[in-house]
């Protein structure tokens, strides 16, 4: 089960005035199919998002997309719909962690801090964020970056 509170915003909600014959598993096949088409590796599995608090709290389903060869090293997608009347509110947010871009913003971070300190700090600085950008891939990062490109791709063509 997902907490709401560990959700970021992916892409803003989009509204679909006639929204009845939207649900979790056409947006899958909908995924699914672009993704072939784009030779873009995708996986799902359904999950549940929980809000509130112990005594007001909720749950919805919810369809988490990831990358089936890197499912716990890169970024995974809750995709959640809710409904008004006719309405249906698609909505597609992100979760977890990026090892890759965690390292860049850490080595990115560091540098940035030693910017107009004396050279003990600046020499003191980089051995503590080499050690913890140790693993750190320019080759895997960039892969990463375009697996999320190409989902914004599919993302665009399928919610819109």
């Amino acid at each position: 089960m997902l907490k709401a509170d560990n959700l970021r915003e992916f892409r803003p909600t989009y509204k679909y005035t006639n929204g009845d014959a939207i649900t979790l598993a056409t947006v899958e096949e909908a995924i699914t199919s672009a993704a072939n088409n784009y030779a873009i590796p995708v996986a799902f599995e359904n999950d549940q998002i929980k809000s509130g608090g112990m005594f007001n709290s909720t749950t919805d389903d919810c369809l988490v997309l990831f990358h089936p060869e890197h499912p716990r090293d890169y970024f995974r997608f809750c995709i959640s719909i809710k409904r008004q009347g006719a309405f249906a509110f698609v909505s597609i947010r992100d979760f977890g962690e990026s090892k890759q871009l965690g390292k860049q913003a850490h080595a990115e971070a560091a540098k940035a801090d030693r910017k107009g300190q004396s050279l003990s700090y600046k020499l003191g600085s980089m051995a503590v964020s080499g050690l913890m950008t140790l693993g750190k891939n320019k080759q895997k990062l960039e892969e990463e970056q375009c697996y999320y490109d190409a989902l914004v791709t599919i993302f665009d063509e399928i919610v819109s």
